[in-house]
């Protein structure tokens, strides 16, 4: 009976998360989930309609649509944005709109009108609706800073914008927020309305990692002073919260700005780079040792993170540990994570992972200093097994190394442990579901969308992967850039896909490392036995560490690094 529930348990945690990032939705008190497509089309909206940038506004009007906006939706979206970009530009954009509408209507698309904003009762107290609405909205009732200085402002505040624009019924508060932070911080010069509404934003739902897709897609799509501006807002509001979450015997206490660690700092100089894949921009860190000097040559190494998981975690730690040793070393956020760009958001095929791969190896062979004939490979967990694929075909990898090797494919397919052996088929059939819903212009479906919180009686049944990586993802070192949240459909590539196939294709040196008590270890032990053709293989327990503990735990870090600074001195020596 024990083992029968443990089994239940593990499918829930495969069927929930796909893979243990997406705990740290979990630790919320609210739902994690990201932003949807509509969500997503608003901050151009409003960006550009707050900058006055028509011809950028017709593109992303079309794309708004395009997501699934209804025509009265957009057309309460630009009256709210009277209020805080002015009568000027929002007249501008409903002429804009009226112009997008017809060109669509002429090319035969005919464009959902959508439910109208309840009619407003103009006769009613509306200083007194104001005043309820604004206690609502803000979780209290209050005046501006201006209001003893100005009274008839708070006048204004309360009758107008709260019951006239905010008392309208079509769009949530929550969707305002979006609205109104987007557009103030297009504006550039809007703090502290800016920072109000991001905290107003905070109690009205909005996520950390929900904001932070806001201000990355800013970056994107208006520019990156706009971004950086509600990004500094983000880092002065999660400060205090990232602190309280940092482990106390944490030996290593990650940061966000390149992922510096305390017992490292000074002793490596890490570089933000950012390169192109296609249309997609890719942010990535260089990371060299602190002598570094750009006429010499210098091995490099390409470090795969997880799925799901961003440059600042472990992928920067081994990166940081490996340049200390005399290696150029580059971590990059996948193509559609991280602080990288590309939409849907989170979208997790291997092909791109794989490409990313390639890409890293491409910029870094170029990079001043590198040796590009003394090129090596390090994959961490679901990085792992896309290395491993990455390896079987591009020989400017010279030596090929693991860490705690996840199969993805395997995986979704079977569930961990080959807990969803069942239901492989219903699966298939959500996932080709969601495809044909993103195709016919409706909402992107995710992995985790229907995921509820588990109990301390779940957690304390899980294995050790899910429930270390709990704290790991949704605590110690939790970043707002890092979900494991995926696009639904990205399972037709994910379930059809297997990290150990072909591995008789890596000739080239292997070394692969896991903990002695990982339970993903199956994975490991698969894909090595069957890379019969890989030159010097080598497979590396470390005494007593699970799967998480390898990504921080000092005496195993130390473990792995040497251990592979012993394995890439050996195998990227001058040719």
């Amino acid at each position: 009976m024990k083992q029968l529930k443990a089994l239940s348990l593990l499918v829930l945690l495969t069927v929930q998360f796909g893979n243990i990032i997406s705990l740290h939705a979990q630790t919320n008190m609210k739902a994690d989930h990201p932003l949807n497509s509509k969500e997503l089309s608003l901050v151009p909206i409003a960006g550009f309609t707050a900058k006055g940038d028509m011809p950028q506004l017709r593109t992303s009007l079309n794309s708004g649509l395009d997501a699934g906006l209804s025509i009265n939706e957009i057309k309460e979206v630009l009256i709210q944005l009277y209020a805080y970009a002015g009568f000027p530009r929002a007249l501008n954009a409903l002429g804009t709109f009226r112009t997008v509408l017809e060109e669509r209507k002429k090319n035969g698309r005919n464009d959902l009108a959508g439910k109208p904003s309840a009619t407003f009762i103009t006769n009613e107290n509306r200083l007194k609706k104001g005043t309820a609405i604004q206690a609502k909205l803000l979780g209290s009732d209050m005046k501006t800073s201006t209001a003893d200085f100005v009274p008839i402002i708070d006048v204004f505040l309360k009758e107008h914008l709260f019951a006239d624009i905010f008392g309208r019924d079509l769009l949530d508060f929550k969707t305002r927020e979006i609205v109104t932070i987007a557009a103030l911080a297009s504006l550039g010069n809007a703090d502290p309305q800016l920072r109000s509404h991001i905290n107003v934003g905070i109690y009205n739902g909005l996520t950390k990692n929900q904001l932070y897709s806001i201000s990355e897609l800013l970056k994107d799509k208006i520019g990156p002073a706009e971004s950086s501006l509600m990004k500094e807002i983000l880092k002065n509001i999660y400060m205090k919260e990232n602190e309280n979450t940092k482990s106390q015997n944490n030996p290593f206490t990650l940061v966000y700005d390149g992922a510096i660690t305390e017992n490292i700092k000074g002793r490596v100089n890490i570089h933000p780079v950012s390169y192109k894949i296609k249309d997609i921009t890719i942010a990535a860190n260089v990371y060299t040792p602190s002598n570094y000097n750009s006429t010499a040559k210098y091995p490099a190494i390409v470090i795969a993170h997880p799925n799901g998981g961003v440059k600042e975690q472990v992928a920067g730690l081994y990166a940081q540990y490996l340049a200390e040793q005399g290696y150029i070393t580059i971590a990059a956020d996948a193509a559609y994570q991280g602080a990288s760009s590309g939409f849907p958001r989170n979208v997790d095929k291997p092909a791109n992972r794989i490409e990313d791969i390639y890409a890293m190896a491409d910029y870094i062979s170029g990079y001043a200093g590198v040796d590009s004939k003394r090129l090596g490979l390090l994959g961490i967990c679901g990085g792992g097994g896309y290395s491993l694929k990455a390896a079987q075909s591009d020989k400017r990898f010279k030596s090929v190394a693991t860490l705690s090797m996840f199969n993805s494919g395997l995986v979704r397919r079977n569930g961990y442990m080959n807990s969803q052996l069942s239901t492989i088929q219903d699966r298939l059939k959500q996932a080709s579901d969601a495809r044909a819903q993103e195709a016919a212009g409706g909402e992107i479906l995710y992995s985790n969308s229907n995921a509820k919180p588990f109990t301390d009686e779940q957690i304390a049944k899980m294995p050790d992967l899910y429930r270390q990586g709990m704290e790991y993802y949704g605590k110690t070192y939790a970043h707002p850039n890092s979900t494991g949240n995926y696009t639904l459909s990205s399972l037709l590539d994910l379930m059809t896909w297997d990290a150990s196939t072909n591995m008789d294709l890596i000739e080239q040196p292997l070394l692969m490392i896991a903990g002695s008590k990982a339970d993903s270890y199956y994975m490991t032990e698969d894909a090595f036995g069957k890379a019969v053709n890989a030159k010097n293989k080598e497979l590396f327990l470390i005494e007593g560490a699970t799967h998480i503990e390898t990504y921080w735990k000092l005496q195993y870090v130390r473990q792995a690094v040497d251990k592979l600074t012993e394995f890439y001195t050996k195998f990227l020596q001058t040719n």
